[in-house]
């Protein structure tokens, strides 16, 4: 069974990499058709830890439509530094309409994008700090987590980046002025609440 995960994983990897080929040529205008082969491993690895969590369940699934959207979104913030709105669109309605699928409390739902979306545009008045983008993103995968792991998502993502962020000062592959994507953080902090929360 757990080959059958990792090759589903492998297999998604793929696709997800001409989506972000098709994304990068709508953000540029310039087609590419390069191959990440951290996309699939990065994927079949998600998978397999959220299999290994969840089991079979409907939360399972709702997890893993989510991460694999989120694979996508930052492998796209990481290479361009932008989230598409029409990506942030498409992870609220899914988010949506997935808490409906599997009975999640719809006022859980709105209260998380209300939490995230709110905290995110509170930050966003600082100069610098984030983009449109992350405010809209949270916003949207509020939908996904509900209130308390969309709070533990954001604890996660800034905890994380500034970790990160340090690291990669200290051994001077970024200097401080330099813009660091801030969506795969989100995406990897929500990911960590599914696992820690079981959504």
């Amino acid at each position: 069974m757990h080959v059958s995960i990792i090759g589903m994983g492998l297999i998604v990897g793929i696709i997800q990499n001409f989506l972000i080929n098709s994304i990068s040529y709508k953000i540029t205008g310039i087609k590419t058709e390069t191959f990440n082969i951290f996309v699939p491993i990065i994927c079949s690895l998600c998978y397999e830890i959220l299999f290994f969590r969840l089991s079979f369940t409907t939360i399972l699934i709702k997890s893993i439509i989510m991460t694999t959207i989120l694979i996508i979104i930052s492998f796209v913030d990481i290479k361009h530094k932008i989230i598409p709105d029409f990506m942030a669109i498409l992870t609220l309605v899914v988010g949506i309409v997935i808490s409906f699928a599997v009975k999640t409390s719809l006022i859980d739902s709105v209260l998380g994008m209300l939490c995230g979306g709110g905290i995110m545009f509170i930050i966003g008045l600082v100069p610098n700090m984030i983009g449109g983008g992350d405010i809209k993103l949270m916003f949207a995968l509020g939908a996904f987590l509900g209130a308390n792991r969309t709070l533990w998502a954001l604890l996660l993502a800034f905890f994380i980046s500034a970790i990160v962020g340090i690291i990669l000062i200290v051994f001077k592959i970024k200097a401080r002025s330099d813009y660091i994507p801030f969506g795969p953080f989100l995406s990897l902090g929500s990911f960590i609440s599914i696992l820690i929360f079981n959504v």
